[in-house]
């Protein structure tokens, strides 16, 4: 088992534990390059983006990790791609186009901090996600907790369906064309939670209506 391997194992049997959670809809994602983006709660947050295929997934995170020794080798061992607070340095992106070019996977929280409001379901997305993917023609995938994880409690992480940018591609691209782009995959993610609630909901009216028809076929 290679050293990302080991250490996404390890991370993830932790994270069962503390912060259970069940992944849904992880055949989704493929083989081959694409962009993972999620909404972002803890840290633990990379675990489920990790978990969601068997690939080596590269993650964008902020330069201010490498401060720390142990993250700094952390970020090593899992290849990840430093990138400056406003997202614009061009190192970053070029490695992560490499990556997506050599047909790997990259994984990115486009709100760019965690969202510790208590009423906000998704904080603006600064740019990069869209960039990625438009510049190196692969699709988007959202992984979406359903809710902040919790101490002991499991909840649900949503794989949603790839996000298709195609129509932007060989275009040459405004800052106005990538906001709009961005726009799309805000609303892919925001859809991606509450689809899966109201087929949720659907469900259980479903279940009740059939409960209390048989019921009245009893009565």
């Amino acid at each position: 088992m290679s050293g990302y391997g080991f250490l996404k194992a390890v991370l993830n049997a932790f994270v069962q534990i503390v912060l259970p959670y069940k992944l849904i809809g992880k055949e989704k994602v493929g083989q081959g390059a694409c962009v993972l983006v999620g909404n972002h709660y803890r840290i633990w947050d990379i675990v489920h983006m990790a978990c969601v295929t068997k690939d080596r997934v590269h993650f964008i995170a902020k330069q201010e990790l490498w401060k720390s020794k142990f993250i700094a080798y952390l970020c090593k061992v899992v290849q990840a791609i430093p990138v400056s607070r406003d997202g614009t340095d061009a190192k970053a992106v070029m490695s992560a186009l490499r990556c997506l070019k050599n047909g790997e996977k990259i994984a990115m929280f486009p709100e760019g901090t965690r969202n510790k409001t208590k009423d906000v379901e998704l904080l603006p997305l600064k740019s990069g996600a869209a960039l990625f993917a438009i510049r190196a023609k692969v699709p988007v995938y959202p992984v979406m907790c359903l809710r902040k994880t919790r101490l002991f409690r499991r909840t649900k992480i949503i794989v949603g369906d790839a996000v298709d940018l195609s129509a932007y591609y060989d275009r040459r691209m405004t800052a106005e064309d990538y906001e709009e782009a961005e726009g799309v995959i805000r609303e892919s993610m925001l859809a991606t939670r509450r689809e899966y609630v109201a087929a949720q909901e659907a469900a259980k009216a479903a279940k009740k209506a059939r409960k209390q028809k048989h019921g009245e076929n009893k009565g």
